[in-house]
């Protein structure tokens, strides 16, 4: 058995098993053939087989680059995320919370063209693009008054909400396939007989207050329209409250100046890309 983490594969260290002949594919055409088939139809429809059919070669023939079914999911999960990790980083001069928006949204889109990456599990293979993303997602955390852990902790938890949110919405398209019933169509049938017939105000006295308040006027409050936006935006809002600077970014290095103590020894284990 293979390395279940896929690490020589993913670091171009290791890979072929030397069953079969040469390809007469590359590594990249494989990756892009599993890539399109998986955004097509979903890792369900992902073998070793279909891939070499789709190239038109023998299934042998992609054992030359790839040792498994598994390590084919890994290198494409990787090579989608390079795919953003291009333009990442905080650009010169960027305020932090622009920039991290910018990340959640390119994260967004990204789980949008690739939505099989979602349903492959929390447990992201540790490939150079997807390190380089989790890399890029600290770095508007840096530098801007915030204590180590909390600077971690918080693009973690950017990750986290993207991602979540994302399933989210991904789950819903999957049912609207599979029921024909779209999410608006699906709350009206039940608000014409749920709100009258069943609910009760005392049983339930924080969402009455709320209705009697008028906290759900608003029509966006639930609507996937532009949610994104506004969960990041609540939760960078809570971020600059803990920003030592008031939120606007200008007293860099604050922590560093107070004699934050520095650890040695490298970096922290990763903490393996979106929850």
């Amino acid at each position: 058995m293979g390395d279940e983490h896929h690490l020589d594969l993913l670091w171009g260290r290791g890979a072929a098993t030397g069953r079969g002949r040469p390809a007469r594919t590359t590594r990249e055409q494989v990756v892009a053939a599993g890539l399109a088939r998986a955004d097509a139809a979903g890792l369900e429809d992902l073998s070793m087989r279909a891939v070499a059919a789709d190239l038109g070669v023998g299934v042998m023939a992609l054992y030359t680059h790839v040792e498994s079914r598994e390590g084919l999911v890994a290198l494409m999960i990787d090579a989608a995320f390079a795919e953003i990790t291009g333009d990442l980083y905080p650009h010169p001069g960027e305020p932090w919370r622009d920039a991290a928006a910018r990340q959640a949204r390119a994260l967004w889109e990204l789980y949008a063209r690739h939505p099989w990456i979602l349903h492959h599990g929390s447990r992201l293979p540790m490939g150079p693009h997807v390190l380089g993303m989790e890399d890029a997602f600290f770095a508007p955390f840096l530098d801007i008054g915030l204590a180590p852990a909390e600077t971690a902790n918080a693009a973690i938890a950017l990750r986290s909400l993207v991602t979540g949110l994302a399933r989210d919405s991904t789950s819903e398209q999957d049912q609207v396939r599979r029921t024909g019933v779209g999410l608006a169509e699906y709350w009206s049938s039940i608000n014409a007989v749920f709100w009258e017939r069943y609910f009760e105000e005392e049983r339930y006295p924080s969402m009455t207050r709320l209705w009697y308040e008028g906290g759900f006027e608003s029509e966006d409050v639930l609507a996937e329209e532009g949610i994104l936006e506004r969960a990041v935006e609540a939760y960078l809002d809570g971020i600059a409250v803990r920003v030592h600077s008031g939120g606007s970014g200008q007293d860099a290095g604050v922590a560093r100046r107070q004699g934050a103590p520095s650890r040695a020894g490298g970096p922290p284990p990763s903490p393996g890309g979106p929850r």
